[in-house]
This record gives structure tokens, sequence and C-alpha cells, in this order.
């Protein structure tokens, strides 16, 4: 009888937990991802990226260690709103990074004790 309780219990704690993942956790995601698509597409129209990627392994075939050196150099030669644009991107990408970590910290919590009872 007490496994079978138990078993209740696991069963009602998962379904909670997968109701308040899609309430909660998944519509951030769903609009970090529009947000990100969006930033990418107007970045896209900004910067030719393709002709720095290509500048950025030219400059990587002389020597490995000068691509950082080089994304550094053009990115101090950009306008600000790129640098703006690019500063936010990476903001967000920690943000995201953040959100996803938290998620799966959440996720194995809440597995380890479903897997206990």
């Amino acid at each position: 009888m007490t496994e079978l309780n138990n078993n209740i219990k696991n069963r009602v704690a998962w379904r909670i937990y997968f109701v308040w993942l899609f309430k909660r956790i998944i519509p951030l995601f769903f609009l970090e991802a529009i947000f990100l698509v969006l930033v990418f597409y107007f970045l896209g129209k900004l910067v030719f990226v393709q002709s720095v990627f290509e500048n950025a392994f030219l400059s990587s075939m002389q020597n490995p260690f000068l691509v950082a050196s080089y994304m550094f150099k053009a990115f101090l030669g950009t306008s600000l709103i790129k640098k703006i644009i690019v500063l936010g991107l990476l903001g967000l990408g920690v943000l995201v990074m953040r959100d996803m970590g938290r998620a799966i910290a959440s996720y194995i919590s809440t597995s380890r004790v479903a897997k206990q009872k």
C-alpha cells in the first residue's frame, strides 16, 4: 500500500512539475528565441558577417592567436550602435545560459527527489 501511495505521489509531483515547466520556463525560452532571431536578423542587415569571418580566417592562417586580436580590433572599429548590439547579444547569451542552467538544475533536483521516494 505504501508503494502505491509513493507511486501516486510521484506521478502527481511529476505532473505538477511539467505544468510549472510549461507555464514558467517554456514561454521564457520562446520569447528569448524570438528576440535572438530578430536581433540576429537586424545585425545581419547592419554587418556583412561573411566578410568579417573570411577576414578572420585569413588572419588565422598566418597566426591562429591573431584571431582574437583581429576580432577585438574589428569590434573597436565598428560604429557605436553595432557595439551596443554586440554587447547586448553577449549579455542576452549570458542570460539564456543562466536560464538554461536554472532549468537543468531544477530538473535534476526534482528528479532526485522523485527517485528517492
